[in-house]
């Protein structure tokens, strides 16, 4: 690592708090298409866990179980891909220096609404001016769709309403889902927090690029610092953008996985059903030969994002298909992993002819 670059590992419970929200917003919608036709038939769908943690499993049941169908309904409204709310929250933490939950929902009742719009605007990578509305309008409609055209308008033009409802909801999911077991999560994830930081300080480069399954190092030169906020709550994922010079990821605490070797019977198992559905193999077959995003995958094969994220999933969790961030936005670019795949098939047939 270059020694100008300030790289660390940290634990925020006001981002713990958002993950949660994340968390629970993206079970409701992966519930939604869980039960399709199409994942029904499918063979692989068994190895497939979105919640590999069983206290996270435990948690998500017991806010399915006892939640109003009011918030429920407010959380997923309030956290549509369309208005950005939980890329908005993690760039006040950022923009403020915020660490507690309460002071970040807080936060959101003083944050400037030209801001709050600006920074859910960045993610649509569109260079037609806010101000311009028939443009603005014709843009989105143009490379997203009617639907999010609408909707994005409504906010922009009405953000105040949008901002004061997101309070309401964001503090009653604290005070009822998240505030009794937070310091139960704070105690265990301090304990995580050690095990990860060990790791990481042995060698930060190699640390980032096992959590991210792909070649970091190109993003990392174009900051000036690199900052990883673990999250108890989003188990294996991870994510990341860049907030002025810094790259800032987020990963759950489950990930040393990755630093294990994993190449056992019930992975070669869960290697063949993975391959045994034609849309698996075609995204290998076409990130092999250039890099997609996730989008362009999805458009390609008529998918939900959700459905696609079920079929990338397994073969990242595999550590067959890697996914880079973008040098120039903040966009995942999945690329077949060829080495890891030829690996993992001459140990399988190693095994299988012993």
């Amino acid at each position: 690592m270059e020694s100008n670059l300030l790289c660390e590992i940290q634990y925020n419970k006001a981002v713990e708090f958002i993950t949660a929200v994340l968390k629970y917003r993206n079970n409701k919608l992966q519930q939604v298409h869980w039960n399709t036709p199409e994942l029904k038939r499918d063979i692989a769908k068994e190895i497939m866990d979105f919640s590999p943690n069983e206290k996270v499993k435990e948690w998500l049941k017991y806010v399915d179980t006892n939640i109003s169908p009011f918030l429920r309904n407010d959380i997923i409204f309030i956290t549509d891909e369309i208005y950005k709310l939980l890329d908005i929250c993690f760039h006040v933490v950022l923009m403020k220096d915020i660490k507690e939950p309460l002071e970040l929902i807080e936060a959101l009742t003083s944050i400037d609404t030209s801001t709050m719009v600006k920074i859910a605007y960045k993610y649509y990578e569109l260079d037609v001016p806010l101000d311009n509305e028939e443009k603005l309008k014709l843009a989105l409609t143009e490379n997203y769709s009617d639907k999010i055209a609408s909707s994005f308008l409504h906010f922009k033009n009405h953000p105040n309403e949008y901002k004061n409802r997101a309070r309401k909801v964001l503090l009653n999911f604290y005070k009822e889902f998240y505030k009794p077991f937070e310091e139960t999560v704070y105690s265990y994830m301090e304990k995580r927090w050690d095990f990860h930081n060990e790791v990481f300080k042995k060698n930060p480069i190699y640390f980032i690029n096992t959590i991210g399954m792909g070649d970091y190092s190109k993003a990392i030169e174009l900051h000036n610092k690199v900052v990883i906020y673990m999250s108890f709550f989003i188990d294996v994922g991870l994510f990341y953008f860049t907030y002025e010079d810094t790259l800032v990821m987020y990963c759950g605490q489950t990930i040393e996985h990755r630093f294990e070797s994993r190449k056992t019977l019930d992975t070669y198992k869960a290697l063949f059903k993975a391959l045994s559905d034609e849309k698996r193999i075609e995204i290998l077959k076409m990130t092999s030969k250039r890099p997609w995003y996730n989008k362009e995958l999805a458009d390609y094969f008529n998918l939900t994002t959700a459905t696609l994220s079920y079929h990338l999933n397994l073969l990242l969790d595999l550590e067959i298909l890697n996914f880079e961030p973008s040098i120039v936005n903040n966009r995942y670019y999945y690329t077949t992993n060829k080495e890891n795949l030829k690996k993992l098939f001459e140990a399988a047939l190693k095994d299988l002819l012993e």
